[in-house]
């Protein structure tokens, strides 16, 4: 089962049975309060992690996005981010990931093989001995040895940061979730872009893009500063 923890929506209608008499018309049923399957089904978020089980993934933090053909806006951030995170996760004994993104193809006009800006951003340059692995896809578990690398190592939750939120986070947090990990979005350690619209010249601005694909996937969404506040004990939130 996927887990949602925050902005999610689920498309649930309510219906009311109003008793109709000969004066008066039928209620209109209200607007059902947005909620998730998660709550329905009456299960509770994480409260605690277990260290030797649990990895952070962090998902294309590449130069491509902030001197490359893709800048993000609020990329910094989610790098800020993503740093605090990584250094909570190291401390919490919680193994560090990281997956970059790269194309094989000749003449690639973005991620290049061999291109500088296929590089880990030097903010979050892997400490030695964490594993790094290469993707050609949008997802972390597509094509590279991501699910036996972790299962070796007995891991079973999984917090993913990174860019973008609508493609390489989306897809990885959704096939973990799918291989029966628990997952959980860090919300605050991913951004993305402004994407064109479908049906016209406009185009869906970031922040909206980055509401929709925290409020669709079925992992927890959560914001990272609970986790690292929760291991300095100032939250619910603790790593076990």
């Amino acid at each position: 089962m996927h887990h949602v923890i925050s902005k999610s929506v689920a498309l649930i209608t309510a219906v009311t049975l109003v008793a109709a008499s000969p004066q008066k018309a039928t209620a209109e049923p209200g607007p059902a309060p947005a909620t998730t399957l998660r709550t329905l089904y009456g299960m509770k978020p994480p409260t605690r992690l277990v260290p030797s089980h649990t990895a952070l993934v962090l998902v294309d933090f590449q130069e491509e996005f902030f001197h490359g053909r893709l800048p993000i806006p609020k990329g910094e951030h989610a790098v800020e981010e993503a740093a605090r995170l990584a250094a909570w996760a190291r401390r919490s004994s919680i193994g560090v990931v990281y997956v970059r993104n790269e194309v094989t193809r000749p003449n690639s006009p973005i991620f290049a093989a061999g291109s500088p800006t296929t590089r880990i951003i030097a903010a979050l340059s892997p400490r030695p001995g964490e594993l790094v692995l290469t993707k050609s896809m949008a997802g972390a578990f597509t094509r590279t040895s991501l699910d036996e690398e972790l299962k070796a190592r007995g891991v079973d939750t999984l917090i993913v940061a990174g860019l973008m939120t609508h493609l390489a986070v989306f897809a990885t947090a959704s096939d973990a979730t799918v291989l029966g990990y628990r997952t959980i979005i860090a919300e605050d350690a991913v951004a993305t872009r402004a994407l064109p619209e479908a049906d016209g010249p406009g185009a869906v601005d970031a922040a909206t893009v980055q509401r929709f694909h925290l409020a669709v996937p079925r992992p927890d969404v959560s914001s990272s500063t609970c986790w690292r506040r929760g291991h300095e004990g100032r939250s619910g939130f603790s790593a076990a």
